[in-house]
């Protein structure tokens, strides 16, 4: 198997949808659901999207987003840290299918996150649900650190609890 990891191509979609269906029914992730899979990935404030591909076949991905004043994550980095908005930067959208979890394709997929927001001077900031260990375990193990605590509101007024985390810049 070849991983790797590149800007997403709107031909990945169709694979990537599908995985993310796969995702949803195992995790839960997202926990808005997955009606519209190709609409969920075309994230409204993207900055840049990676597809991880097992020789050429998308497996995962991710989205870094613009940080709007309304997200979650973004008011409790502001609150945390002072910072301006217009220089955070927000992952959004990661997931690897089932069926390739354990490859690292999450954890390279973090790293071209993070490589392309500290080459722009970005602060990195995000939320995660805490049913999502395992995510919790790789975003730690990359050095991330919790900031904030929150409760997650979606749906019908449904709720779940998430944790904000940071990726510290380097010294």
């Amino acid at each position: 198997m070849t991983l790797t990891i590149r800007p997403r191509h709107d031909e990945d979609l169709p694979a990537l949808a599908a995985a993310l269906v796969r995702v949803h029914a195992q995790d839960g992730y997202p926990v808005e659901g997955v009606a519209d899979p190709e609409g969920w990935l075309r994230h409204p404030n993207e900055l840049q999207s990676w597809t991880a591909t097992n020789d050429t076949h998308p497996i995962g991905q991710v989205t870094l987003s613009r940080a709007v004043p309304d997200d979650d994550a973004a008011r409790a980095w502001q609150e945390q840290t002072g910072g301006d908005i217009d220089r955070l930067a927000i992952p959004v959208r990661l997931f690897v299918d089932p069926d390739h979890r354990g490859s690292g394709a999450g954890r390279l997929l973090m790293e071209a996150v993070v490589n392309y927001a500290r080459s722009r001077g970005l602060a990195i900031a995000f939320d995660v649900m805490l049913k999502d260990r395992a995510a919790i375990r790789l975003y730690e193990r990359l050095g991330a650190v919790r900031i904030a605590d929150l409760t997650h509101h979606y749906g019908d007024g449904l709720t779940e609890p998430a944790a904000v985390y940071v990726v510290p810049l380097p010294n």
